[in-house]
């Protein structure tokens, strides 16, 4: 017996071996000096093969969640460093990968129980609290599915750095038979390749790793061999899964030809025969397959991020032929890289979990979840590059999942849950794969045969609601995907109607919901009028039996039937049920304006569609005796009417004015409003229903109508060509002051009104134009109250507001002109800095001069700053930095402007000025740099040349206080003078272009 035990003291961490297994010390602390804690305990001995214990290397891309990851946890009474390990553990023939956790917060007689089963798979089982097991601050966990026996003992292993989309780290493992295999820490049962070595007898005894993926073996002769390991394509994931599936379920166990053709395997695999299955072999191959697919729990690829590589096109250029054609299919097709690998292994992968013992459902169901995701909605097997084996393998596994589900349910007069859990989950894992190959229909079927089996049974499998949910998120998904075949099925099929009929609400959905992927609605994905008649033609047909509500009766929530809560329809009815699709469709329901249809026609058509629907409905739910009114549900009818006649502005006036009845005054008003006639409207408002309430709120929409208008041309348009309307057609109020002050024959009661409307929309009324609608014989004292001392104070409040908006953004004008100002003079003061001088590709200056100080020809100049000289030399060119301070005594409050050194005048030809960068800005107290360049040719030059220089600069007044300029024209304020100073001469040597050491 040999086993493996972990060290932890308060000094640091090791592992130990013994022989006769892992020494286990209870009830000792950290505090106590020294603990034990057993990790392994192998079945074989040690005293022929040492224990071997490797630490798997860490992932460079993934460092905080793979082996030796350091997490820093810190509160606000303890940091402390958290350390995850993974080891991989051999002894004789038997290896196991194992997760190390070191955690100081953790004390002594923190315990856990751990699985001692070391030949079974225990990938179920996990660290649980138990008492009589002391741990203190490391935790260990179980060992990857199990312990791994291998052919031969094994001598040495190392772990090999490999992080690609591909596999993650490895373990390179040299047995004593002389073969080196590498295997992954999340499946060691598996060898992924194997290199021969040594001969037999084997002399070969250590590996030692080295850069770049390469591995050492060396013997006990002094010879070495340098191991190269290539990384795993589809084609050898492809023939090791059809090998390991033969092994697990026999030659003739499962579809083997379908799945060699599916994943294009190689001779060599499908001529394998292998031995007997066992259960352990299907546990191995549900293992790989787990693994590779990312379905691991123990995560080493990184979930399904790191699985992409069965998309990647890695292995082939883009002349290349594809490895796995569809003979079948005609064609070029844009098609997904091995996604025939993909969704064989997942097939394979739901075919071992239905054959272990004993069964995960629960995994299958997961794989082909997964699978379903990455792929998405298949609607063609050739667009999605599925070729037709992969489609009769999927079925035939389909086939066996739904025998299972029978097995599974013989004893179906005593059910338990977890009986019918596990049919569930094969029964969807039968159902996703059918999806992966487009078999939607068969699906479909298979789906709602199931359920009536189901309610045949006692405890059966499905019940109504998941029945229901489940085949419209199916159904939802193939419509919101947006081609055509996947439509035509939704559109055909008899269950679609039977759903909508059974569940109106979850049946509409299919139409309405979001998408689940780009989380847009079904609806405005529609670009064209063909599918929506369909819908609307296929919803005004059924009539749903809704249960819920014939059962409830008089219980049955009022709000549904709320006039304030009119979004809410029941759908009892076709009618509501279209009535609710194209408030989906037109976008009323969410309150945005439809783009979505191809033509603005196409538009009117379904805004007239739904009018003429909600009138039908208001009609109908009229009641025989008039002095009743209207059911609750015609008020509903009307109020969405009413609603859509205010919002939309694609319904047709005249086909709606033709049909209203003439009692409908409210909804004829709407109408005339959309034809342009707003005064008769709100004559019909205010006039013959009496209502000055809904005259002012038809003239609130109109005004919000024309607000978001003038908000949308504000932000499409710029603001000096944006079209302005006049004040009269901008206000919508002013018709309904005509309107009060013409429709009584009394003027009294008409311009009391006429105020009220005034008073009541005083911030919102173009004041000006209304007070001109008044009579001029009107009270001053009638409007004082009223109107005009609130406007007033309205209007003084409004003006203080927009001073101190207009000081804070003066404020933050003088901000950012500062900050901009300092960046401009921060850029121009290095020579290898400055934009303007980068073209000309300087490079290094021959010679650069000292600074010296530049004064002015006149003695007289009291504004001349501080300026400063130097010369930098290059083979072309003389670039002359002035560098100004801005501190002259009568400059303390003025800014300098266009700051520019000029060489006025050359005596000699060889030097010509070129460019002149200024300095835009100076404020007082800052130092700026301006640059001159001089086009040179040093061999024309003699001994020495002089140059005319002046300084040029503008003087800015500033504010005292903010220094900001006192005007904002330009962004430089008011120049008050412009000043020209001549400076003494610069002297240019020849012997300067030739560097320093020749001018001693």
């Amino acid at each position: 017996m040999a086993g493996v035990s972990l060290d932890h003291c308060p000094v640091g961490r090791g592992f130990s071996g013994d022989e006769d297994g892992a020494a286990e010390e209870e009830g000792r602390g950290l505090n106590k000096g020294h603990d034990v804690e057993k990790v392994l305990k192998f079945r074989q001995s040690s005293q022929v093969h040492p224990a071997i214990v490797v630490e798997v290397p860490e992932s460079e891309s993934d460092g905080d969640e793979c082996s030796g990851s350091k997490n820093n946890l810190s509160t606000s009474t303890l940091e402390q460093e958290v350390f995850t390990s993974q080891l991989f553990l051999a002894s004789g023939r038997e290896c196991a990968v194992v997760d190390i956790l070191y955690n100081p917060r953790l004390y002594s007689n923190s315990t856990y129980n751990r699985s001692t089963s070391m030949g079974q798979d225990v990938e179920d089982e996990s660290p649980t609290p138990s008492t009589g097991i002391s741990c203190g601050s490391i935790v260990v966990g179980p060992p990857r599915h199990g312990v791994a026996t291998l052919a031969s003992p094994i001598l040495s292993a190392v772990g090999i750095q490999w992080n690609t989309k591909r596999c993650g780290p490895l373990i390179a493992i040299l047995t004593n038979d002389g073969l080196v295999q590498t295997r992954s820490p999340s499946c060691i049962s598996i060898p992924l390749s194997t290199i021969e070595v040594g001969t037999n007898p084997n002399d070969y005894f250590v590996l030692r790793a080295l850069p770049d993926k390469h591995v050492v073996a060396v013997s006990y002769g002094g010879e070495g061999r340098l191991i190269s390991f290539r990384e795993d394509t589809v084609q050898d994931f492809a023939n090791r899964m059809v090998k390991l599936s033969v092994d697990a379920f026999g030659s003739n166990g499962f579809p083997r030809a379908e799945l060699a053709e599916a994943v294009n395997a190689k001779f060599s695999a499908t001529s394998y025969v292998g031995p007997e299955p066992t259960n352990s072999a299907r546990t191995i191959l549900k293992q790989y397959l787990e693994m590779v697919l990312g379905l691991d729990k123990h995560d080493d690829l990184g979930g399904t991020e790191k699985t992409s590589w069965l998309f990647g096109d890695e292995d082939r250029g883009q002349n290349e032929v594809d490895p796995f054609p569809d003979q079948n299919s005609q064609g070029n097709h844009v098609r997904e890289p091995h996604a025939s690998v993909l969704v064989a292994a997942t097939a394979i992968l739901c075919l071992a979990c239905s054959r272990i013992s004993p069964p995960n459902p629960s995994l299958a169901n997961r794989a082909a979840k997964s699978c379903a995701a990455k792929l998405g909605v298949v609607c063609n097997i050739q667009d999605s590059g599925i070729n037709s084996s992969t489609v009769r393998l999927c079925k035939k596994v389909m086939e066996y999942l739904l025998e299972e589900t029978k097995v599974s349910s013989v004893d179906f007069s005593t059910p338990t849950r977890n009986k019918v859990s596990n049919r569930m989950e094969f029964l969807e894992a039968a159902i996703w794969l059918l999806r992966l190959c487009a078999e939607h229909v068969l699906a479909i079927e298979v789906t709602q045969n199931s359920f009536d089996l189901s309610q045949t049974r006692q405890g059966g499998s499905w019940s109504q609601l998941k029945y229901e949910s489940f085949l419209a998120t199916h159904l939802g998904e193939l419509w919101s995907h947006g081609d055509d075949s996947c439509r035509d099925v939704v559109l055909n099929l008899s269950t679609t109607r039977q759903l909508i009929e059974t569940n109106p609400l979850l049946g509409l959905g299919i139409f309405t919901s979001s998408h689940p992927k780009t989380g847009a609605t079904t609806s405005a994905s529609l670009t064209s009028m063909e599918y929506p008649k369909q819908v609307i033609e296929l919803l005004k047909s059924i009539r749903p039996v809704v249960r819920g509500l014939r059962e409830r009766g008089d219980q049955m929530d009022a709000s549904l039937y709320s006039d304030e809560n009119n979004s809410h329809l029941p759908l009892e009815s076709g009618r509501a049920l279209t009535v609710t699709y194209l408030e989906s469709l037109v976008g009323i329901s969410t309150k945005t304006s439809s783009n979505n249809l191809e033509s603005p026609n196409n538009l009117s058509d379904m805004h007239n569609e739904l009018a003429l629907l909600l009138l039908e409905g208001v009609l109908a739910e009229q009641c025989d005796d008039k002095s009743e009114g209207e059911s609750q549900l015609g008020s509903i009818y009307r109020s969405k009417l009413r609603r859509l006649l205010g919002w939309s502005n694609a319904v047709n006036p005249e086909t709606l004015m033709s049909v209203l009845p003439k009692s409908f005054l409210r909804e004829r008003a709407l109408v005339l409003g959309q034809l342009g006639r707003h005064e008769d409207a709100l004559r019909i408002f205010y006039c013959q229903l009496g209502s000055l309430d809904l005259a002012l709120e038809y003239c609130d929409a109109r005004f919000e109508k024309i607000s978001a208008q003038h908000a949308s041309k504000t932000n499409t348009q710029e603001r000096g060509d944006s079209p302005r309307l006049s004040k009269a057609l901008e206000c919508p109020y002013l018709p309904l002051i005509s309107v009060a002050l013409q429709a009584h024959d009394d003027s009294d009661r008409g311009i009391e009104s006429a105020i009220k409307v005034l008073s009541l929309r005083k911030d919102k009324i173009d004041r000006s134009a209304a007070l001109r609608l008044l009579p001029k014989n009107i009270p001053m004292s009638s409007l004082s109250q009223s109107f005009l001392v609130p406007a007033l104070i309205d209007s003084e409040s409004q003006a203080r507001r927009m001073e101190v908006v207009a000081a804070l953004l003066r404020a933050k004008y003088i901000r950012l002109k500062r900050t901009l100002t300092e960046t401009q003079i921060k850029s121009q003061s290095s020579i290898h800095a400055v934009p303007g001088l980068r073209s000309l590709n300087l490079g290094q200056p021959i010679y650069t001069s000292k600074p010296f100080k530049a004064r002015p020809s006149s003695l007289t100049s009291y504004n001349f700053p501080d300026i400063s000289i130097t010369k930098y030399f290059f083979p072309r060119y003389v670039v002359i930095q002035a560098s100004v301070f801005n501190c002259a005594p009568h400059m303390r409050n003025k800014s300098l402007g266009d700051v520019q050194l000029v060489v006025a005048e050359s005596s000699e030809d060889a030097l010509l000025p070129s460019i002149h960068i200024p300095i835009k800005t100076l404020p007082p107290g800052m130092t700026g740099s301006s640059w001159c360049v001089l086009a040179a040719s040093p061999q024309r030059l003699d001994i020495s040349a002089i140059l005319t220089c002046e300084m040029r600069y503008n003087i800015i007044e500033v504010d005292s206080t903010t220094g900001a300029p006192l005007s904002f024209n330009g962004g430089h304020g008011i120049p008050t003078k412009a000043i020209v100073e001549e400076i003494q001469d610069i002297e240019i040597r020849r012997a300067e272009f030739e560097g320093l050491s020749r001018l001693d």
